[in-house]
């Protein structure tokens, strides 16, 4: 990724708390295939998605929303759920029109498309996740009491999330000039950067997977995630659903090779 991404266009659309923020890649009236909805990990935004998007332009419409708070979509007045989100972003569908659709959700994202699913379940045709958690009780309550980040006067929150950031980031193979471009997603709203992890943490994906009658490919890339993404498995009911491991991929891929996961995304949801 070598400055921000051509073909892709963006756009705002009232939502339960406030405008969200979008971009939009493709024809969207591709009548072929089911357009392809993306939910960002958190705190990040959207942007990271743009390299994907242009890559799957050709095969389909595709749509990757800010979530509420993050990015440059308007905060909600408080702490929201998981299901806070998924019907903010069932509104930016509906403000589209979208009435057969596939997900991707990434991480917090992952979190968001099941309870999509789970709301609209005749409308979700596909779903594709990376790294989703079913936490033990254990690991749910460590998350619960992480602290919250701060801003400091003299800037250092900024240096200590420049080096997780570059730490986790170059794991997965970004350089530092494709880290660079999206770093500044990463440090908006520092009061609210917890507020979808913890709607995350105590959202129990157990049922949603259970009660999703599509397939499903569950993307797992040897980051932090590698161990616990593979819990997922007992909880997949369709003969198509997967979980696939990606051991020589890591943190940040999608943005990385683009054209490699829009291969593999395209090949399972034009699957018979």
């Amino acid at each position: 990724m070598s400055g921000r991404t051509s073909g892709v266009s963006r756009m705002y659309t009232d939502t339960r708390f406030g405008q969200s923020h979008l971009y939009m890649a493709g024809d969207r009236d591709c009548a072929s295939a089911p357009p392809l909805v993306c939910f960002h990990m958190s705190p990040w935004s959207a942007l990271v998605f743009e390299p994907f998007l242009k890559a799957m332009a050709p095969t389909r419409f595709c749509i990757a929303i800010d979530s509420p708070g993050y990015g440059n979509s308007d905060v909600p007045p408080g702490q929201p759920t998981v299901a806070d989100y998924a019907g903010a972003m069932l509104d930016v569908m509906d403000k589209l029109g979208l009435e057969r659709v596939h997900l991707l959700g990434d991480r917090t994202g992952a979190k968001i498309a099941f309870e999509v699913a789970r709301l609209r379940p005749s409308q979700v045709q596909r779903m594709v996740l990376i790294s989703p958690v079913i936490w033990t009780d254990v690991q749910r309550e460590q998350r619960l009491q992480y602290p919250l980040e701060s801003v400091n006067k003299d800037g250092s929150h900024l240096t200590a999330l420049w080096r997780l950031s570059v730490g986790l980031g170059m794991w997965g193979g970004r350089s530092l000039d494709q880290l660079a471009e999206v770093f500044y997603a990463r440090v908006q709203r520092q009061d609210i950067a917890h507020f979808a992890r913890r709607a995350a943490a105590e959202y129990d994906a157990r049922e949603a997977l259970q009660r999703f009658e599509r397939p499903i490919l569950i993307l797992n890339p040897k980051d932090d995630l590698w161990d616990t993404t593979p819990r997922t498995k007992p909880f997949l009911t369709h003969a198509q659903s997967r979980v696939l491991d990606l051991p020589d991929w890591g943190y940040g891929f999608i943005e990385v090779k683009a054209d490699e996961v829009s291969t593999i995304v395209n090949d399972f949801l034009d699957a018979p």
